[in-house]
């Protein structure tokens, strides 16, 4: 009887874990994928930036028809919409952040964004960070109902040296309406969650950032953007 106990002891607390890992769909099959939940931001004393988008418009983002898109603040959301029929152009809008935040410099960061497309839809378009120009930023981008894609631009092009092919592109359940984005740089390092869950193959190899903007990008015909913060120790 006490050799039973004890292997019931050993045995029922690793069956209880293998029952707690979450099961997503990842493609039209049913797969296990490993996700972390959101953990606590450790230093909330630091600087702050918080966009709420508002029709003021006091940080001066892009206004008006540019590229074939209108980019319109509101009570709505920082919206983009397509108005040229070139589906292949994409629409992204940046600001520069205050120069004490320094995100080339610092190697602890958060970035959030919420992605707002219209009713019942799947979002195409994200969070745009480490922006220094047009060819120099690092974005998150969501792209239908399942794909995540986690890039460093420089010059252009993807960074093939900071994102390897197998963490460029995930598989990732993304929701109908709206989505929130955060990333955490932790060193070299970026902890990539979507609904506050960590993606797969998260953190992800990424240089230092080049810029210290932040911003939004859209290829779809329309998606707003809320609650844009960034937050530094």
């Amino acid at each position: 009887m006490i050799r039973l106990l004890f292997i019931l002891l050993v045995w029922l607390p690793g069956l209880a874990l293998a029952q707690s890992k979450t099961v997503e769909s990842a493609s039209s099959a049913w797969v296990a994928v490993e996700t972390s939940p959101m953990l606590p931001w450790k230093a909330p004393e630091g600087l702050v930036f918080r966009e709420t988008f508002t029709e003021a418009n006091p940080n001066r983002w892009p206004v008006g028809l540019r590229g074939g898109f209108t980019y319109t603040p509101g009570p709505v959301g920082y919206q983009l919409e397509r108005r040229g029929a070139d589906s292949s152009q994409m629409a992204r809008a940046w600001i520069q952040l205050a120069n004490r935040f320094d995100l080339p410099r610092i190697d602890t960061f958060m970035v959030q964004l919420d992605l707002l497309p219209r009713a019942d839809t799947y979002p195409n378009g994200g969070l745009l960070f480490g922006v220094a120009d047009s060819l120099n930023y690092s974005r998150v981008w969501l792209d239908g109902k399942n794909r995540v894609t986690v890039q460093q631009i420089v010059d252009g092009k993807p960074d093939a040296a900071s994102t390897t092919d197998r963490l460029a592109s995930v598989r990732f359940p993304i929701q109908k309406g709206r989505n929130r984005i955060t990333v955490w740089r932790r060193g070299n390092r970026l902890h990539v969650f979507v609904n506050d869950k960590e993606l797969p193959g998260s953190p992800f190899l990424n240089r230092v950032v080049r810029g210290n903007g932040v911003g939004v990008f859209a290829k779809g015909n329309w998606l707003a953007f809320r609650n844009l913060t960034v937050r530094t120790p």
